[in-house]
């Protein structure tokens, strides 16, 4: 007689993006987008058009683990870039002065929400919902409503350049050796006696695809792409911190209980200022991602990007009230979702039914989150 555990509930739910992932390319590549979608071409692209929403979903991870939320996100990375865009106007052409300087304006937003949450007491829905609006106020007033564009030309590479191709291979196969051995690592403290569970070994499998998939894209088209690297250094740092360190440890102990985490001597308040605070820095790195991109800065950017943050973690396993939640599968749900949208894209849908895709996908991913809550509940033999 056994319980699921809730490392046995995120295997499981990792194993099923990653069929529903190549599910979704299999029946976009094959039926509807004329073998367009799985090319070494549109696979770049794809991991790029991801990077956005994944690095704030990092931080979304956290905040949710915790218990918190923040609606403001989108507003944030408004604020940022165009503070960025009218600091080149102004004439800091200087990437090292300007990208630094906006990177703790970021910071600085999540802290002041941080500490109305913390010092004042008001729910971090409420204060980022005010957020959303004020935060986006400020863009509006600073952009006079306008687009700003007029990048240095090193920053317009920061998001369209590319690492050779057998640099990419090279850095593709240490990522794919990380999660190994932290699979591995995971697997031997949750069983004991070192054995290798069915769904583990499905789960080793499917990194190996993902890694193959990946090292054939990159090969094939040009590199990996910068804002893939960049994406890539802030996911596996996230999940080091998360397993490794005594801050992560706290994050999910505030989640489980707070009452009894603030008992037991961790410094709740403080770590729920960080988490703002890294939530906010973490807007600032997604700002300066997306403004390379388009190389502009429209004031009205972002404005759903804290749903599809919120979506990509809870997609990926994390629970909306708190206590557990991974950064893979957070990755995991952000990969499942850009495919979707790209596939999407590239059979000719309007971007009105993608978003109902992602709101159906959001819908069933809490569905399964509470099924398998109630399961892990129940004793099975």
């Amino acid at each position: 007689m056994r319980k699921l555990s809730t490392h046995d509930i995120q295997q499981y739910r990792t194993i099923l993006l990653f069929a529903c992932t190549i599910g979704v390319w299999f029946v976009f590549h094959a039926f509807l987008t004329k073998g367009v979608l799985f090319t070494p071409r549109n696979l770049s692209a794809l991991s790029v058009q991801m990077t956005v929403t994944t690095i704030l979903a990092v931080g979304m991870t956290w905040l949710l683990v915790a218990r918190e939320i923040d609606l403001s996100v989108g507003a944030t990375l408004s604020l940022v870039l165009v503070v960025t865009f009218q600091m080149f106007a102004d004439g800091a052409n200087a990437l090292l002065a300007a990208i630094p300087l906006v990177l703790v304006l970021g910071t600085i937003v999540g802290l002041l929400q941080g500490a109305v949450r913390v010092f004042i007491g008001v729910p971090s829905f409420v204060v980022t919902l005010a957020g959303f609006s004020w935060i986006r106020g400020l863009s509006y007033i600073i952009s006079d409503g306008q687009t700003l564009s007029g990048a240095p030309e090193a920053y317009y590479t920061i998001s369209n350049g590319y690492i050779p191709p057998g640099i990419s291979v090279g850095l593709v196969a240490l990522m794919a050796v990380y999660i190994v051995i932290r699979l591995l690592r995971s697997q031997r403290q949750t069983s004991g006696n070192g054995s290798m569970s069915s769904s583990f070994i499905i789960l080793l499998g499917f990194t190996a695809v993902m890694a193959g998939v990946m090292a054939w894209a990159f090969y094939g088209w040009r590199g990996m792409p910068y804002p893939v690297v960049l994406m890539a250094a802030v996911v596996l740092l996230s999940d080091w911190i998360s397993r490794d360190t005594t801050f992560g440890r706290y994050i999910y102990a505030i989640g489980g209980n707070p009452e009894a985490a603030r008992r037991s001597g961790i410094p709740v308040p403080l770590i729920t200022l960080g988490l703002f605070a890294i939530m906010g820095f973490l807007a600032g790195v997604a700002a300066t991602v997306q403004g390379s991109l388009l190389d502009a800065a429209p004031p009205n950017i972002g404005e759903l990007l804290a749903l599809s943050a919120i979506s990509a973690a809870v997609i990926g396993g994390t629970n909306l009230f708190g206590g557990y939640g991974s950064i893979p599968g957070t990755v995991g749900g952000a990969l499942l979702m850009a495919s979707i949208a790209n596939g999407l894209s590239l059979a000719g849908v309007n971007t009105f039914y993608q978003m109902v895709a992602t709101g159906l996908i959001l819908v069933v991913a809490v569905s399964i989150d509470s099924i398998t809550r109630k399961r892990s509940q129940e004793r099975v033999s």
